[in-house]
């Protein structure tokens, strides 16, 4: 049978189109005609693409920093530094930006390689227009394992930067870095880090990684804790209660599980829901999906821990979070049952999950791929 299929608010479909969106900037007619080049080519993949010539200052970036996912410069790379200057807040927020020569010889990420996957799309134009990446961070440039690549790559969340550069600067300089999952895991293990069965083990290792459902392992200041983003959180509420309110409803359920809110991946609950505002605003906020579902695909779903005759009778079905956790993760497995408070209720399910390094590890022959 087709499982059913929810509906997306018209904030969150308009959120999604932006996450797609590229921005190429060129300054001479030369540049032009390279920037609808590389236009044909991003659109090809399934990018939305807008495009600028010749614009005048700078303010026209500082309008777009946070509205698309990739900047790409025609033309000198000075010319975009300095433009882009003003603007750069944050590796893990700020867009990936490039530079592609006008006569497209090279084309050079010049911010958020990594996170932001300026590496990736240089590779990527470099294979499609002939043009040579010019690649300058330190793990690419040595081959290795690049921690930060294969959190994003995987979809994990990477709980402190300070472990993850600690590690990146250890295998750098020819350490052995332990890792342990509680997941299963597919593909080649890199070389740079040694698999061990338990996370006690990780002790044996000046730094480690540990991917687990949630962090507070016992085992020092050494161990990195990647948590998958695989969570819904299936929520209902009493009509006009404050984004602020089912927030902190929220966090404070998750970091009394040992979870964080860099793992919902989405927000779900019942169609009569879908322009709650408070829920609205809580996905907007948070930048996921908040899908909804009607009673009769909530009612689909049977493996819940009780029933409310009176929600029953209100909403045609009696109990909404958990049905609307499992349904938005796939028919995953409940990770809290339904919990209330306040004219508020919870449940979070997760997604199936496994480490999967034939994603993405880092551009280098056997490595895993891009």
């Amino acid at each position: 049978m087709t499982p059913p299929s929810p509906q997306s608010s018209g904030k969150e479909r308009d959120k999604r189109k932006m996450e797609d969106r590229a921005l190429l900037v060129c300054y001479t007619d030369r540049g032009k005609e390279k920037m609808e080049e590389i236009r044909g080519l991003l659109e090809r993949s399934g990018r939305t693409v807008l495009s600028l010539e010749r614009p005048k200052g700078g303010a026209f970036l500082q309008e777009y920093w946070q509205q698309v996912r990739e900047i790409v410069f025609i033309g000198a790379a000075g010319i975009a530094v300095r433009l882009m200057a003003p603007c750069i807040r944050d590796k893990f927020t700020d867009p990936a930006v490039l530079v592609l020569d006008e006569g497209g010889r090279f084309v050079i990420p010049l911010l958020s390689g990594h996170v932001g996957g300026a590496n990736d799309l240089a590779r990527f134009l470099a294979r499609a227009t002939g043009a040579e990446a010019v690649i300058t961070t330190a793990t690419d440039v040595n081959g290795r394992f690049a921690v930060d690549v294969f959190a994003k790559k995987c979809g994990l969340v990477l709980t402190d930067r300070t472990k993850a550069k600690d590690i990146s600067a250890r295998i750098l300089k020819g350490e052995k870095v332990g890792f342990y999952s509680e997941f299963p895991v597919l593909g080649r293990v890199p070389e740079e880090l040694t698999p061990v069965e338990s996370r006690q083990k990780l002790g044996l290792f000046p730094a480690a990684i540990a991917v687990e459902e949630r962090a507070g392992g016992e085992d020092g200041d050494h161990v990195l804790s990647l948590l998958p983003a695989n969570l819904t959180a299936g929520m209902g509420c009493k009509k006009g209660v404050p984004r602020q309110e089912l927030e902190d409803f929220l966090v404070g359920r998750l970091e009394a599980l040992g979870l964080c809110p860099g793992q919902v991946r989405r927000l779900a609950s019942i169609d009569r829901k879908a322009g709650e505002p408070g829920l609205v605003e809580l996905a907007e906020k948070w930048q996921i999906p908040y899908e909804t579902w009607t009673a009769g695909q909530l009612g689909t779903v049977t493996a819940v821990t009780g029933e409310s005759s009176f929600v029953e009778e209100t909403v045609g079905v009696g109990n909404v979070c958990e049905r609307a956790a499992i349904l938005g993760s796939g028919g995953g497995r409940l990770v809290l049952e339904k919990t209330a408070g306040q004219g508020m209720t919870l449940a979070l399910a997760a997604e199936d999950w496994s480490v999967d390094f034939d994603k993405a590890v880092c551009d280098r022959p056997g490595a895993g791929k891009l």
